[in-house]
């Protein structure tokens, strides 16, 4: 791999449990931020809510390190600005008359047209003095896929008919992240990443359905509030913002349903 951007780190496992919890962990440890772990095999990685996150050998297995990158009232802008780092990463490896179908639906997972073929993950801990570590886990599909993932159904880039190596993906990866973090400037840009994840996303001013924990929402996809989080237009004409959640497009919230 070329050399880095500024101050990234790179370390490489063959065969590893969790990216994420490797990552914390070395936190702990005194580990500074700016680290990617990278793995070729992934054997207990998870997704949102406790799910299973499977990654096989030519799938892209990977976290960054961060310690304290932004205050921790919008750290939550994190996932929404990896989502936009990972499109563009793709979008830098297939012709442009590809890159229409990959779309990102709220808030961070990305999609070949209906089909689920990234997911991300942030976790964090607060360590003993004061900073918190701040694991952003990505996994993206780029030679294999299981049948399902979140209630989607799953792909991979493959499909599409270019093979990306995950070698390659990390690499264009790495400077992308580097480059939306700068924008970003510690959340006090983030009406720049919002304009970017909205140029890309899946849904916008389309019938959604929202599984919260104790109910489910319908209405339209209306917007993103200056934080990322979606704004709903109810049947009513009323608006509610949707904070966290499970959101399903047209032709997708069968699934959900079952």
């Amino acid at each position: 791999m070329n050399k880095l951007p500024e101050p990234y780190r790179l370390i490489s496992f063959d065969t590893i449990d969790s990216t994420n919890k490797y990552a914390l962990d070395v936190a702990k440890q005194g580990e500074e931020g700016g680290l990617w772990i990278w793995a070729g095999e992934q054997t207990a990685g998870r997704g949102r809510r406790g799910r299973q996150w499977s990654s096989e050998k030519g799938n892209l297995a990977a976290s960054l390190l961060l310690l304290s990158p932004a205050p921790p009232n919008v750290v939550g802008q994190l996932p929404l600005l990896t989502a936009t780092a990972v499109h563009r990463a793709i979008c830098d490896l297939i012709p442009p008359h590809m890159q229409a179908a990959l779309r990102i639906k709220w808030p961070n997972d990305l999609l070949w047209g209906d089909q689920k073929i990234c997911g991300i993950l942030l976790e964090s801990t607060f360590l003993v003095d004061g900073r918190q570590a701040v694991a952003v886990g990505i996994g993206v599909n780029c030679r294999t896929h299981p049948d399902k993932t979140d209630g989607l159904k799953a792909a991979d880039i493959a499909q599409t008919g270019y093979d990306v190596s995950p070698e390659q993906l990390l690499e264009r990866l790495i400077w992308q992240m580097a480059d939306r973090l700068s924008v970003w400037q510690q959340g006090s840009n983030f009406a720049a990443i919002r304009d970017d994840w909205l140029s890309c996303a899946r849904g916008l001013g389309q019938h959604v359905v929202a599984r919260l924990p104790n109910e489910t929402v319908e209405g339209t996809f209306e917007m993103l509030d200056e934080d990322g989080a979606l704004i709903m237009r109810l049947a009513d004409g009323q608006t509610r913002t949707i904070y966290a959640g499970d959101v399903f497009l047209p032709g997708m919230h069968s699934e959900m349903q079952k």
